[in-house]
């Protein structure tokens, strides 16, 4: 709860304040700026300190304005370059990785406001000796200096230290990881242990039902994210009234960060066991419309919040960009493929599907989310499909999946990252025959790593099956059928055939387990 909480706050203060930057500048320039015009204005120091105030105040003017000029022109040119860096990084790596670098990053924002604020608090004083002409506003004009001068030996620097080290790709893909770890601990909370369901299929409608379809009262973009706890709340408040109406299910339908098309995209689907009347078909489309408005957020782009897949989809864009002939950097490939990795292993031990859909479908509310299956085919295909040439590339890919073996203890989970390899089918193309035919323009030794490598990976494959067999996990499944969705449990059946399997054959295994080469 308390983890939740923090993730709640956070979520609001990183996504819901976009103008920190004119907060902070707001900050420096008003409230700290009147304050000090106040004290100038009713306390006069050169009585209290004998000192010619006026005439400190017009020597001092001279300073602030050239302290203002350099620091204007230094901002100026500063941001002038990080915009043409940002610019070069993001056609280089992925437009999406770069679109909220200053929006989103209150570090940054902070340095911006102090700025803007600081050349703020000094024109202050100037502006108000037009108006109050016989008062020397010392102190504001003298804090403003201050502040200027500190940001030219110290918060400059720090910002082009802080920056250049936060644009550098390792910095934004390391990142994106934390940020996607981040968010998996707050949507699937829960590990998986043994006597829980294998696998999560999303629920089929039943099209012989009576169906109410709510379509999307939102401007066009993407689904950003979803209040389920206020959902499942005014779900639960219709249910309780006095309509003498009860859907059997209501169904989620676009996944979170999908593109949602205003009046046309449907978001919510109630299926109801026995047709109603047009006038209850009006009522209660009119209470979903607003449960919706109160609890769907459509936006302009797609965000990290509750949408694992999109951290992801950028760094399998920056994978791919990488090993581009335009940009031709396999390093920050591989960097991108480790940083998957650990994303993959996250899920790999967590249950499925998240923790509030399963709470939401104990309550006939069924949520629509993507599937581990899913997941790792969108984590490791494309960046194989445009590096499967690359030996480099291809190895990583399968030590990646290799590493995160040991871990997983759901046989479904471990059957797709086992197929995962498999379906590659690397030794049809790293081959010595096709190498002595002269097909293939890389070393011999290369071929012979790959084979290596692959050989490892089947070794700790069938070592964590054994693993299983000794903790009785498949055992378990063949013993004990615990879901009703009779496709689930085939499903499950055949992930335990197809380990079984896999420990004797050396070949390529179809899904139910018979070996196909």
């Amino acid at each position: 709860m308390i983890r939740k909480r923090s993730h709640q706050t956070k979520s609001i203060v990183e996504h819901q304040i976009k103008l920190i930057g004119t907060f902070t500048s707001g900050i420096y320039a008003f409230i700290v700026g009147s304050v000090l015009l106040a004290v100038d204005y009713y306390v006069d120091f050169g009585l209290q300190f004998n000192i010619n105030e006026v005439a400190i105040y017009n020597r001092l003017i001279v300073v602030s304005n050239i302290l203002i000029s350099i620091l204007i022109g230094i901002s100026l040119t500063t941001f002038s370059v990080i915009f043409v860096v940002m610019q070069l990084a993001s056609s280089q790596f992925s437009p999406r990785i770069l679109r909220h670098f200053l929006g989103n990053d209150i570090k940054t924002l902070h340095f911006i406001g102090l700025f803007v604020g600081t050349i703020s608090l000094c024109l202050l004083p100037q502006l108000a000796s037009v108006f109050f002409y016989k008062t020397p506003f010392l102190l504001t004009l003298s804090i403003g200096s201050f502040f200027a001068f500190y940001c030219l030996i110290w918060s400059y620097p720090n910002m082009i230290t802080y920056l250049s080290i936060n644009m550098n790709v390792s910095t934004i893909t390391n990142r994106i990881k934390a940020e996607m770890i981040e968010e998996i601990n707050v949507l699937y909370r829960e590990n998986w242990s043994i006597g829980k369901n294998l696998l999560y299929k999303r629920p089929k409608i039943d099209s012989d039902k009576f169906q109410i379809k709510i379509a999307s009262p939102f401007e066009t973009g993407y689904l950003d994210s979803i209040d389920y706890k206020k959902l499942e709340g005014m779900t639960e408040s219709i249910l309780t009234s006095d309509l003498g109406l009860f859907f059997e299910n209501a169904y989620q339908k676009p996944i979170v960060g999908e593109f949602i098309m205003k009046d046309t995209t449907v978001l919510f689907v109630l299926v109801f066991s026995e047709e109603i009347t047009q006038n209850h078909i009006n009522t209660v489309t009119k209470e979903f419309e607003a449960i919706i408005k109160k609890t769907f957020k459509v936006k302009l782009f797609r965000s990290p919040t509750q949408d694992v897949s999109f951290g992801v989809r950028k760094l399998v864009d920056i994978a791919i960009k990488a090993i581009s002939p335009a940009v031709n950097d396999p390093t920050t490939c591989l960097n991108c493929i480790d940083h998957i990795g650990e994303i993959a292993k996250e899920l790999a031990i967590r249950e499925f599907p998240s923790t509030d859909s399963r709470t939401l479908g104990a309550k006939k509310i069924q949520v629509n989310e993507f599937n581990f299956e899913e997941f790792i085919d969108f984590c490791f295909d494309q960046i194989f499909q445009w590096g499967k040439a690359d030996p480099t590339v291809v190895k990583r890919i399968v030590r990646s999946i290799s590493v995160i073996l040991p871990l997983v203890e759901n046989p479904f989970n471990l059957k797709i990252l086992i197929q995962q390899v498999e379906a590659m089918d690397l030794l049809e193309i790293y081959n010595v025959s096709e190498y002595k035919k002269g097909k293939l323009k890389i070393a011999k030794e290369k071929i012979i790593t790959v084979e290596k490598e692959l050989s490892w990976f089947r070794q700790k494959a069938k070592l964590q099956i054994k693993a299983l067999e000794l903790k009785g996990v498949l055992a378990h499944y063949e013993t004990n059928r615990y879901s009703n969705n009779g496709a689930i449990t085939n499903a499950e059946m055949e992930a335990i055939k197809y380990l079984k399997a896999y420990t004797v054959f050396d070949g390529f295994l179809s899904e139910n387990g018979n070996e196909l080469t």
